[in-house]
């Protein structure tokens, strides 16, 4: 071989090492992490930002195969992708790739076949997919913030609603005041007039503003019998004290009179027949678990109280309908055993 065939292989060479080099260091520069693999999946190159991915060394890659750093669950998905690869088409998808430390890592995949090389590039998906939760958490609280702001409107309007008709019935409260006593002398509660009266006001003001309207007729069980065996004084205590007590039981926007006698009465303003249910058996509860002078002398060893309830509704339309559906329940609560809820 002549010297100058020895000086253009020594130049070939020389290019082809410039161009090798070239070629490594755009390898090592490209910005994702890229891989070139053989067609059994086996890792051939593997830039910086691939080890730095998947936490092993270029040399441990080379000894295994891009499957086994597929997640389980995202291995079918690749096989099929890899054989849409070998028709000549080129794959995006996203899948979990597992690093050293056995942690998914979401990615995105684009991968292609160049003669007998598999080139992959991964995205790394979890920056963004932060970004996208953090997106998604300020507008679910964006959102929240507005439906709260509608939601105090609302309840301010109908407040406002609400307070206009309060003073219109305080007013006319004022101006009956002055001819009716609305206080039981006794049991210092609203007496049957102001009862009447008021059940009067909310039947008619589901006419104008339908809402649940409940009422509650509260009778002391063997009353009788416990004013014969301690005298009338100790009965008006008990009076007194259950009116206390059904106060307490129930809310604050509710009212509590004297119906008569023994019974008493509880109008429950947006109370519908659940909740009423509800403020009953916590009345009822209230009687039964306080203790009273010589109430082991009832017949039941107990001062105790039935209670009757009525929900307003179509079929009890009238003041007169609620009442005596109230007045029927309780009539039951006393012939099924007493201490007890009907209604």
């Amino acid at each position: 071989m002549n010297a100058s065939s020895l000086k253009e292989i020594r130049m070939k060479v020389e290019a082809l090492e410039r161009e090798v080099y070239l070629l490594s260091t755009i390898f090592e520069l490209i910005h994702d992490p890229f891989f070139m693999l053989n067609r059994r999946g086996e890792f051939l190159k593997i830039n910086p930002k691939g080890t730095d991915l998947l936490g092993y060394s270029a040399e441990e890659l080379r000894q295994t195969v891009f499957m086994e750093v597929v997640a389980l669950d995202d291995l079918n998905a690749v096989r099929e992708a890899f054989d849409e690869m070998e028709k000549g088409r080129e794959i995006h998808l996203n899948l979990r790739v597992v690093n050293r430390r056995r942690e998914e890592i979401p990615v995105e995949c684009s991968a292609a076949l160049r003669g007998e090389t598999c080139w992959i590039t991964l995205r790394d998906l979890r920056e963004r997919i932060r970004l996208e939760e953090e997106w998604e958490s300020s507008k679910k609280q964006f959102l929240e913030k507005i439906r709260e702001r509608d939601q105090y409107a609302r309840e301010l309007q109908a407040m406002k609603d609400l307070f206009k008709e309060k003073v219109k019935e305080v007013e006319k409260m004022r101006e009956e005041a002055m001819l009716l006593s609305y206080i039981d002398d006794l049991t210092q509660i609203y007496n049957h007039r102001f009862f009447i009266q008021q059940l009067t006001v909310e039947v008619e003001r589901q006419k104008r503003y339908p809402v649940p309207l409940s009422l509650l007729m509260i009778d002391i069980d063997y009353f009788k019998h416990y004013n014969d065996r301690n005298g009338h004084l100790a009965g008006d205590e008990v009076l007194k004290a259950i009116a206390i007590l059904i106060q307490h039981g129930v809310r604050q926007s509710d009212i509590v009179s004297r119906y008569g006698g023994e019974e008493f009465a509880a109008i429950l303003i947006k109370a519908g027949k659940e909740e009423a249910r509800e403020i009953a058996e916590r009345v009822r509860r209230l009687v039964s678990e306080t203790r009273f002078p010589n109430e082991k002398e009832q017949p039941n060893g107990d001062l105790t109280v039935s209670i009757g309830v009525a929900t307003f509704s179509s079929s009890t339309p009238t003041l007169t309908d609620l009442i005596r559906e109230a007045d029927h329940a309780l009539y039951r609560a006393k012939k099924t055993g007493r201490n007890r809820i009907e209604g």
